[in-house]
């Protein structure tokens, strides 16, 4: 299965970690951000063609994946809750099957809808893949 991985940069190493279980588990990450130009760039305004550029690629790995994992953070992480939005609209439409979120660590009424799968660890869902 294609699967994105989204995360706040604060918490970029608990990303890798998800990331490495997924791959290790036999699937493909349809970008990894995290050792890219994402995992450094932060002043968006400077160079808005670049910011246009990331903004396209990360969402299109969204799009394309068959799962979207999100990793809790007590960090904002505001791209995260943005590609978190736009795979619940994919489930919504029937256009994604999962949409995981590990331990709840700020609340928002969209970790609450139906699509979301919140489990402890990235390996209690993908032992549950068939």
């Amino acid at each position: 299965m294609k699967i994105y991985v989204a995360g706040p940069i604060a918490d970029i190493r608990a990303v890798q970690v998800v990331q490495s279980a997924v791959v290790a588990a036999g699937h493909e990450l349809t970008l990894d951000w995290s050792r890219g130009p994402d995992a450094t760039f932060d002043d968006y305004g400077s160079l808005p063609e670049v910011s246009a550029e990331l903004a396209t690629a990360d969402l299109e790995a969204v799009l394309t994946a068959g799962a979207v994992l999100v990793v809790a953070s007590d960090h904002d992480g505001r791209g995260t809750f943005v590609e978190l939005g736009a795979a619940l609209a994919r489930a919504r439409r029937g256009d994604l099957e999962h949409v995981v979120i590990g331990p709840i660590r700020h609340e928002s009424v969209f970790y609450y809808h139906p699509a979301v799968l919140r489990v402890a660890a990235v390996d209690e869902w993908l032992a549950g893949l068939v």
